[in-house]
């Protein structure tokens, strides 16, 4: 049987963000482990630093870059930093996210915005400014972090729902404008994952072995890096847990409306880049 490896380009710089934690360090560190050099985007210094520590010690590059890049010119100066000292980034991966869960008529404006600035607005200016160069050397992946809820009207998901289904479109748009230039753009969009971003499983009577951990989703990030480059898969890919307990509908509604925990009747949880 051929390696995949053997028909596929692996990228040799990625810029990754929201990588001090969950999702973003998972992918960082699978991909740094197969030779990618791995800028790691996060406000969080400490935990930048321990991810890039893991990584060298594993034998990888890391450069770990602390800035909120929802300020103006964050995202600018992330892909700068990353280029000067790692060499053009032909990987970027947006993990960074919010989550204010809240009915529409409950939600507040100033989460609203912010919901769509680090949930939206920062791929938006990631790819701005990747694109250019990877559309110039004909080769490039945009991989960015959904979610179920993204795909499924859910009531009381507010701002974080509506920003990540306007991420989904976002992306399909990167993938279709750059499709013909040597550049592949996919949402993989979670269910329930066992990270910081959502609910605790044993509040809503589920078990740790139901739920995805992080390493699901690097293994899919890597999976699809792996495609030959006449492959095109996405731009949406689902992926959820087997259990129908643990879906996202069924998760977030419960949830979202405290059941079978009282105490989680509005639940907020946030991480941010």
């Amino acid at each position: 049987m051929n390696d995949p490896l053997s028909t596929a380009t692996y990228p040799a710089v990625a810029l990754v963000a929201g990588a001090s934690s969950g999702i973003g360090a998972a992918v960082a560190e699978r991909v740094a482990a197969r030779g990618t050099a791995v800028a790691l985007v996060g406000r969080r210094a400490a935990e930048l630093d321990e991810v890039a520590a893991r990584v060298r010690a594993a034998g990888g590059v890391a450069l770990p870059l602390a800035m909120d890049l929802a300020e103006p010119g964050a995202a600018e100066r992330a892909v700068t930093g990353a280029e000067r000292a790692l060499g053009p980034v032909d990987l970027l991966v947006c993990s960074a996210g919010t989550v204010r869960l809240a009915p529409i008529h409950e939600s507040e404006e100033r989460h609203w915005q912010r919901q769509l600035q680090v949930n939206l607005t920062v791929p938006f200016l990631l790819a701005r400014h990747v694109l250019p160069g990877m559309r110039e050397r004909g080769y490039g992946w945009v991989v960015t972090i959904g979610s179920g809820a993204g795909a499924e009207v859910i009531p009381g998901t507010g701002g974080y729902g509506v920003s990540k289904h306007a991420l989904n479109r976002l992306t399909e748009l990167i993938h279709e404008e750059n499709r013909d230039h040597g550049i592949r753009a996919v949402t993989i969009a979670p269910g329930w994952v066992a990270t910081r971003l959502a609910a605790r499983p044993a509040d809503l009577g589920v078990s740790d072995d139901d739920v995805l951990t992080p390493d699901d989703i690097a293994d899919t990030v890597d999976w699809l890096l792996q495609r030959p480059a006449r492959a095109s898969v996405g731009p949406v890919i689902r992926v959820e847990p087997t259990a129908s307990r643990a879906a996202t509908r069924h998760a977030m509604t419960d949830h979202i409306n405290g059941t079978p925990a009282p105490t989680l009747a509005h639940p907020v949880r946030e991480t941010t880049p």
